[in-house]
């Protein structure tokens, strides 16, 4: 590990036959001066992406070699073999984190198939690495530069998200929220809106009644606590709310409810937030897109933006003496 006195950020490219590693060395190429990155990954790639790296910047990109699978790496073609790698990447940067060398992480985009050799697979990265890293609470940011996004439900079945929601669910992932808003995007007092499940938020009940049975309570616990929390609120109105900076973000019950919105108006630049973990991690807001792989026409956008907001969350941790 590179001596610094600016933080040490941990990345993975991704699935290597995706675009991950192409959008990712784009964003370090904007790598800042007083920041230093570790990539994990396989040796094959390194060879790849150095080559395409700026030299004003690989004095400060060191790189960590972890075991391959074999993976034959055509782009676009994704098999058993890259997908395993990914994950022997992923685990690599996981227990960095955990060792403390860290202060933040950068994930190149995968898919959820990586985890599948797995006794029990994870929904995706963001339960992952909250459970290798033992987050008390965490929640999925969708971050923009004018919206921000938490979904408390994420990948499950729509016609589950009624009986799977529950105030403590809600508490949790406002909590995690609130508290990132707080030591990484240095918002003092975060104001948060809740959104209703059902239209309207149910309109008095006639649509529903998760939100006075869930919704509401859960609202009334965290302002109890002191979170500046809103709603129910009607979710076709919400966002736009959200977008115009009457709150710092924006608790959606289900996955498409937030994530609809949030796409709409950043979809090249919005970035994927973990909330809660000690180690702050983000993501490109975007999947492998093995459709574009190899052709070197992969918008950078997101992973810049992620790096950026990296870079932000590691300095903020070290400003609080969290070691590294």
């Amino acid at each position: 590990m590179a001596e610094a006195s600016g933080p040490q950020i941990g990345v993975t490219l991704g699935e290597a036959v995706g675009i991950g590693p192409e959008v990712v060395v784009a964003a370090l190429a904007t790598l800042p001066i007083d920041v230093h990155a570790t990539i994990y990954g396989q040796a094959v790639v390194w060879a790849a992406v150095r080559e395409r790296l700026a030299a004003s910047v690989q004095p400060r990109v060191q790189f960590v070699a972890v075991p391959s699978c074999g993976a034959d790496l055509r782009p676009g073609v994704s098999d058993e073999h890259s997908r395993l790698d990914a994950y022997v990447a992923l685990e690599a940067l996981a227990n960095a984190a955990v060792a403390g060398d860290l202060d933040a992480m950068l994930t190149g985009p995968v898919p959820k198939a990586i985890f599948t050799h797995l006794p029990e697979p994870p929904a995706g990265q963001t339960e992952y690495l909250a459970a290798r890293l033992g987050a008390r609470r965490f929640a999925m940011m969708l971050a923009g530069p004018r919206l921000r996004v938490v979904p408390v439900t994420t990948h499950l079945p729509l016609r589950r998200v009624a009986d799977v929601l529950t105030a403590e669910a809600i508490v949790e992932a406002s909590f995690a929220a609130e508290g990132d808003l707080r030591a990484v995007f240095g918002i003092e007092a975060p104001r948060l809106g809740i959104c209703g499940l059902n239209p309207h938020a149910g309109e008095g009940g006639r649509f529903g009644d998760e939100e006075s049975r869930i919704i509401a309570p859960a609202i009334a616990t965290l302002r109890a606590a002191g979170v500046n929390a809103v709603g129910p609120l009607a979710a076709d109105t919400a966002f736009r709310a959200g977008y115009l900076g009457e709150f710092d973000a924006v608790v959606a019950m289900y996955h498409d409810q937030a994530l609809g919105p949030l796409k709409t108006v950043h979809f090249a630049d919005a970035v994927n937030f973990t909330c809660g973990l000690p180690v702050p991690r983000v993501s490109p807001d975007h999947g492998t897109a093995y459709d574009r792989a190899g052709q070197g026409s992969a918008d950078p956008q997101s992973a810049i933006a992620a790096l950026a907001i990296a870079c932000r969350a590691g300095r903020a941790r070290r400003r609080a003496g969290a070691p590294a």
